[in-house]
């Protein structure tokens, strides 16, 4: 794993990261990485119905959108994320919790979009996160999960 060194050049410090490592190519270093998840997934699924947690004030909009961005912060996240009826619109462009839901996915968690509800809003095409389900995909999920988690 030696490195050569021209005079006067230093190589790059040796990282402890396990996603990390060096090549060189004509005199200059450069960093690859692998994709490792950040987080634990564990095998639960949450399913989000609504655009807001327990009564429809700001307070529970806003405790969405705080569950949300705390769960693309946490070091365990469920295997499955569920948006069915309303809650789809959480999942299309515009949406402000789009950086979020993203964060989340990059981890490993897989986000199922009910493509009915979709249908039934007329909002299709403006899907931007995560994958159009039906309802197979969508109890398929729930049942093979240990735990679903429902809001």
């Amino acid at each position: 794993m030696g490195h050569a060194v021209k005079a006067g050049r230093k190589a790059p410090p040796l990282s402890t990261r396990s996603d990390l490592s060096y090549r060189q190519f004509e005199d200059v270093y450069f960093e690859k990485r692998v994709w490792m998840p950040s987080a634990n997934v564990s095998n639960y699924v949450m399913i989000f119905t609504r655009l807001y947690l327990g009564e429809k004030t700001p307070m529970g909009r806003r405790s969405l959108k705080n569950l949300l961005v705390t769960l693309s912060e946490s070091e365990v996240v469920p295997r499955v994320l569920v948006f069915w009826n309303n809650a789809v619109k959480i999942c299309l462009e515009g949406s402000p919790l789009l950086p979020a839901l993203a964060k989340v996915e990059r981890t490993g968690v897989r986000i199922l979009v009910s493509g009915y509800a979709l249908e039934r809003l007329k909002l299709k095409g403006n899907l931007r996160i995560g994958k159009l389900a039906n309802n197979f995909d969508l109890l398929e999920a729930i049942n093979k999960a240990q735990k679903v988690v429902s809001f």
